[in-house]
């Protein structure tokens, strides 16, 4: 149970703050920070134009490590249009 603390309070960051409890207050801490963590993480991704799924599930495995990571990973560009594809709104020919 010990090593499962360790590894959820590496994964959640309270290993960097040095927060020290018993095994199982660490483990439920560090599982409701992940939770709450999650669907941020998912938010800000899907604004960068990433998966929102895979940043959830990275939220949930990572924690404080996936947020800091979906801050830093710069916005995707949306494509440019292709020349060929049709203009919106179409004009029309009527009378």
């Amino acid at each position: 149970m010990t090593i499962i603390a360790s590894l959820l309070s590496i994964a959640s960051g309270f290993a960097l703050m040095g927060y020290r409890e018993p095994p199982a207050n660490l483990i439920a801490t560090s599982i409701i920070i992940d939770l709450a963590l999650a669907p941020l993480t998912a938010i800000i991704a899907s604004r960068h134009g990433r998966s929102a799924l895979r940043w959830t599930v990275a939220g949930l495995a990572l924690g404080a490590w996936a947020l800091a990571a979906i801050l830093i990973i710069p916005p995707r560009r949306p494509a440019p249009p292709r020349p060929d594809a049709p203009q919106y709104p179409p004009t029309s020919r009527a009378a």
